[in-house]
């Protein structure tokens, strides 16, 4: 099956190149049938190779080797209002001196590198956008906000994906309302998983570049990732978030964060399943640079739970070693520091972390991330990043080093 992919997707390489840098056909302001919107669909293409080098101070090995992901799309055009859009995506490994199994961390001599091969449906859904009403059914992409709560995790070679219903709503101008409910969600390892996910999401813009918003989190699924030991993971979460920009000096312009939400037990999760989540930053950034301070704190039960985030987008938050991929037991807080330069076709980027429990004050160690990308133009990207983690005193972690270099390309 693997091999056949691999063919199939190379074969279509140049149909699906030569399809997208094509015009659609003209139909200009006539009504068209469905087939028509059939015809002037676009197809599109994804690769991303990516050379990973993991070191783990507690294991012998040493990861090294390559993944790549290969995604071809198809995207019909907008009919009465509806559009189609389907995907298929291929993972694979090169050079592979790693394991790729979650279920052997404890056991295997290498540090997880959680890329496995993969070959199926990405996103498959049909979507109706109207001017103040949408709706979106299968398989699909589901960002909350931040992605704090819920995201792809897109960083990984296989998408974090969900299966169901969402919409939106526009009653009145500068406020949005939307909820969803899935079924399943096709986790970065390829696995089908069942869950019972309903999201809510309210959000107002009182003035130009300000936004605020409410939304609810209700996730049913008693083992959902969160390696806490108990039988019933499920949770709740109740939550607001403020978010904008404003005027400093000249170009430069003045940032602000905060998110506050609270987590509870759900259907039959275990009563212990409680803490509360905050988040505040500020900075400032121009087309060039961007300067910021964050802190977040992911709240203690009195060291019996830490707030769990099992849907998140681990890369963006706490560190990209993921070293906190769980959220300790004593919880944590995190206070970072993030810094952007932009330099013709370069952007640097870093950020430095210093980790402690919410719980007990343990030092849980820093870290600190550095990258930089370059751009070929609209459709190649090259990115090299680099990941430090070093424990803190008196605890028994294991340093971590990461380094990966990604290739991008997309049409």
């Amino acid at each position: 099956m693997v091999r056949w992919a691999n063919g199939a997707i190379l074969a279509l390489l140049p149909l699906a190149t030569a399809w997208a840098q094509s015009a659609p056909p003209d139909i200009g302001d006539n009504p068209f049938r469905l087939e028509d919107a059939i015809a002037a669909g676009r197809f599109s293409l994804e690769l991303r190779p990516r050379y990973n080098r993991i070191e783990e101070s507690d294991k012998p090995e040493v990861t090294r080797g390559g993944t790549v992901r290969g995604v071809l799309g198809w995207r019909s055009a907008p009919f009465e209002g509806f559009r189609a859009v389907l995907e298929a995506i291929h993972t694979d490994t090169f050079s592979k001196d790693f394991n790729d199994d979650p279920s052997q961390i404890g056991s295997s001599e290498y540090p997880l590198l959680p890329d496995p091969r993969y070959t199926g449906v990405n996103q498959a859904y049909l979507d109706y956008a109207g001017e103040a009403f949408g709706v979106r059914a299968g398989r699909q992409v589901v960002r909350l906000d931040s992605q704090r709560w819920v995201s792809d995790n897109d960083f990984r070679q296989i998408p974090q994906l969900f299966d169901g219903v969402s919409a939106r709503f526009v009653p009145v101008a500068n406020v949005e309302l939307a909820g969803s409910y899935f079924g399943r969600v096709r986790t970065t390892s390829g696995d089908l998983d069942t869950l019972r996910l309903t999201l809510l999401h309210a959000a107002w813009n009182p003035l130009a570049g300000h936004a605020l918003a409410a939304y609810g989190v209700f996730h049913d699924q008693p083992q959902n990732g969160a390696f806490t030991g108990f039988a019933d993971n499920s949770y709740q979460v109740a939550g607001a978030r403020a978010e904008g920009t404003f005027a400093l000096h000249g170009p430069v312009q003045g940032l602000y964060t905060l998110d506050a939400a609270r987590q509870r037990p759900y259907a039959g999760g275990d009563a212990r399943v409680r803490g509360t989540y905050w988040r505040a930053g500020l900075g400032a950034a121009s087309e060039a640079w961007t300067l910021r301070y964050d802190e977040e704190r992911k709240g203690s039960n009195g060291g019996q739970y830490g707030v769990q985030m099992p849907l998140t987008d681990f890369y963006a938050f706490n560190g990209w070693t993921l070293h906190f991929f769980n959220t300790p037991r004593q919880g944590l807080r995190d206070r970072w520091l993030t810094g952007r330069l932009a330099f013709g076709d370069f952007t640097l980027y870093a950020e430095g972390h210093r980790f402690r429990s919410d719980y007990g004050n343990i030092d849980f160690g820093r870290e600190v991330d550095t990258g930089i990308t370059y751009a070929w133009g609209d459709h190649l990207v090259a990115r090299l990043q680099h990941a430090r983690y070093d424990p803190g005193a008196g605890t028994p972690d294991a340093s971590i080093r990461k380094t990966w270099l990604t290739l991008s390309l997309t049409y």
